[in-house]
């Protein structure tokens, strides 16, 4: 059976909030352009907005939308669209219940700081990428073609939510280190209890 990080960490939101009335409650998707979001990621990003609070997804399938929380729950989410408005929701309901701290990208000025501690979190190892913008992984560490011959495995929004990326997870589970990065991952993170990796992110 597919191992699904998304499908199982909404399955985890719904047993925190159930009761608390959330199920119907309203969040509003949209897309903000003027973003400076994370610099290991690439696309449009999804500001979800729900409670006063809002959170950031960065993905190549942006969703203009208003719907309810509850919208996830037993939902197939066989796009990758459904899947970044799902996660995008899951970001910003974490953060109103205090689940996740990381909400937003950082301010562009700690890029530099990011970029540097990130090296030296690798160290001498390989690294595979999963959805990471191209342009900055030539200063962060040597890229292999495949987990297998990997360090480290890096992972952002748009790779975690792509299909195949929890069966990935679930292979190298206690044989490889896996590191998600930005803020766009922190949601799921913290329901799953993954690496998550944004020293600089904001709530």
């Amino acid at each position: 059976m597919e191992m699904d990080l998304i499908r199982d960490a909404i399955d985890k939101l719904e047993l925190r909030i159930a009761g608390s009335g959330s199920e119907d409650a309203i969040v509003t998707l949209v897309t903000d352009p003027d973003v400076i979001y994370c610099q290991y990621e690439k696309g449009a990003c999804i500001r979800a907005v729900y409670g006063g609070r809002s959170a950031e997804f960065i993905t190549a399938d942006p969703v203009v939308a208003t719907t309810r929380i509850g919208f996830m729950f037993g939902a197939t989410l066989g796009s990758l669209p459904q899947r970044a408005a799902a996660t995008a929701i899951i970001n910003v309901v974490t953060g109103f219940f205090g689940i996740s701290r990381v909400l937003k990208s950082c301010d562009p000025a700690s890029h530099r700081d990011c970029l540097a501690a990130l090296r030296a979190e690798i160290g001498s190892g390989r690294i595979f990428p999963v959805g990471i913008h191209g342009n900055v992984l030539a200063r962060l560490a040597p890229v292999v073609g495949g987990p297998e011959e990997a360090d480290v495995i890096l992972i952002v929004g748009d790779g975690m939510i792509a299909k195949g990326t929890g069966d990935l997870i679930a292979g190298i589970q206690g044989k490889k280190r896996v590191l998600f990065l930005g803020p766009s991952t922190s949601g799921v993170c913290a329901l799953e209890g993954c690496r998550h990796w944004c020293p600089y992110g904001r709530g």
